[in-house]
């Protein structure tokens, strides 16, 4: 709520690719040089159900705490996503836009714009993900990154494998498949397109 209250520019960030699984949403934002992650997860129960057993993930006590949406259906239900992006602007988050990737979001789309959201495609190729990626190990290193404790949010940053090909891109995947790194992804597409905004600030 306090964040809220600042003048900020939000960019909203979702990770919708796979639907039965873990899906995460995202707004970022730069505060007097400390960027800024509010992250969110979406899980079907009964995905969470089998999951939080066979790969010892805790789903229902990050729902507890209000990091997660358990979506009472066998996949991930748009509604709530969309729900949780009007939550945050109903309590003032100016969000400017919010990246999603085409080849998963129709219905997302459709949903965002009918709730008067600015969306703007951003594709999940690792080129196009490399420089966000980046700025994000940078603020971090500079300890100027602040995810609001959120312990889901960790828990994805923490199973991220990063490799460097020859021309200095980064390819990151999870470390193991049983492991989740989409609430992090999602935030790499939100701080993709604050990069892109304040580009354009800069050469205006």
């Amino acid at each position: 709520q306090e964040l809220s209250q600042l003048p900020i520019n939000w960019y909203g960030g979702a990770d919708l690719s796979k639907l039965h699984d873990l899906s995460g949403t995202s707004i970022h934002g730069r505060y007097q040089g400390v960027d800024i992650a509010i992250t969110h997860g979406f899980i079907p129960v009964v995905t969470a159900q089998l999951k939080a057993t066979e790969d010892n993930i805790p789903f229902f006590w990050w729902q507890e705490q209000g990091w997660l949406t358990l979506c009472n259906s066998e996949v991930i239900d748009y509604d709530d996503v969309v729900k949780w992006f009007k939550s945050m602007r109903d309590m003032g988050f100016k969000i400017r836009w919010v990246g999603y990737d085409r080849r998963f979001s129709r219905e997302f789309i459709a949903k965002m714009k009918s709730s008067n959201f600015k969306v703007k495609d951003q594709p999940q190729r690792y080129v196009e993900k490399t420089e966000p990626f980046r700025e994000i190990e940078k603020q971090i290193k500079l300890k100027k990154f602040y995810h609001v404790h959120n312990k889901a949010y960790e828990y994805c940053i923490g199973n991220v494998q990063a490799i460097e090909d020859s021309d200095d891109f980064v390819k990151f995947k999870k470390i193991q498949d049983t492991q989740r790194i989409d609430l992090f992804d999602a935030d790499v597409v939100a701080t993709k397109q604050m990069m892109i905004d304040i580009e354009k600030s800069n050469k205006s």
